[in-house]
């Protein structure tokens, strides 16, 4: 039934709409003689039937065809604005991917010319390189967003299980990001769960948390950010929790769809991609979970995402 349907949509609707009208002019001339035939045999009534079963079919088909250009209009303006819509995101992305790029790439050309020159100081140098590290780590992160995104979109993304412990992947993900973090906040690990090895794609589950600390940290201006994780029943249940902004409501929902995310960072230039929620998003679909956030304006934020046990054990 389906093949069918997705048949019937492959056609161009002009063809659609000439053959549904000749098909029902067919049957109406077939079956309505045969019907005027046997409700009449009078010459005079037969032509008077006649002449209002020709009415009737004009008016009938006319009705039908309306509902169906109508119906055909509707699909292809929703469509039109859809693409508008769509066109403006990555307009938006494209500006904002444009400015995250040459951020970085300023200052690693900048700083390395810098420690080129004569007499700069050992500890000097040493400065220079930190920052040189820092922004070429903020580049590749640019780079792996717009890889996953396009892997992720292509359906070429695939999952590559491997059996490890979660609390290794979390020291990993603390000493990564340690470095970074700005003077009043602190980057705590909390573990309220028993000591796991699960078996899942460990790739896909440190990128999802480096997405969403890395979000943290830069929303996070004094406090702290806690990440861990928690069992809940038959699912093991991730975290990342901060005292930043916040997020407002109404975002709550498109704050993970692709290219939402980075029309809020061209507005409030934070720094990044804005596809990483949605890589987050995409991500724990492969591997048979799902997120969600709570979080209001000026309260901080707790990203959640949980993964059945099952799925995840050996």
């Amino acid at each position: 039934m389906k093949g069918l349907q997705k048949l019937y949509y492959k056609i161009p609707f002009e063809y659609r709409l000439s053959a549904i009208y000749l098909v029902l002019g067919a049957l109406w001339i077939l079956f309505s003689d045969n019907v005027a035939a046997k409700l009449s045999e009078n010459e005079a009534m037969l032509t008077l039937i006649q002449h209002y079963k020709g009415w009737f079919y004009v008016l009938a088909t006319a009705v039908l065809l309306f509902f169906l250009s109508k119906t055909h209009l509707k699909r292809l303006r929703k469509a039109e604005s859809l693409a508008r819509e769509n066109e403006k995101l990555k307009t938006a992305f494209i500006e904002n991917i444009s400015h995250e790029l040459r951020t970085p790439m300023n200052a690693i050309v900048g700083f390395t010319e810098i420690a080129q020159t004569e007499g700069v100081s050992p500890d000097e140098t040493k400065q220079y390189l930190e920052i040189i590290l820092n922004s070429s780590k903020q580049l590749l992160s640019i780079v792996n967003d717009v890889m996953d995104t396009s892997l992720l979109e292509s359906g070429n993304s695939y999952v590559h299980n491997e059996q490890f412990a979660i609390c290794q992947l979390m020291d990993n993900v603390q000493a990564y990001f340690e470095p970074l973090m700005k003077e009043n906040v602190k980057l705590e690990i909390k573990r309220e769960g028993v000591d796991l090895s699960i078996y899942t794609d460990k790739e896909k589950l440190t990128r999802v948390f480096h997405n969403l600390v890395n979000n943290a940290i830069k929303f996070t201006h004094k406090g702290c950010i806690q990440f861990g994780y928690q069992i809940d029943k038959n699912d093991i249940v991730f975290f990342v929790k901060d005292t930043g902004i916040g997020i407002r409501p109404e975002l709550h929902q498109t704050i993970f769809e692709r290219f939402k995310q980075a029309e809020i960072e061209l507005a409030n230039r934070t720094g990044g991609t804005g596809l990483g929620l949605s890589i987050c998003k995409e991500m724990l679909k492969l591997l048979g979970g799902k997120i969600w956030l709570e979080s209001e304006s000026g309260k901080g934020s707790n990203f959640y995402f949980s993964m059945p046990i099952e799925k995840v054990s050996a």
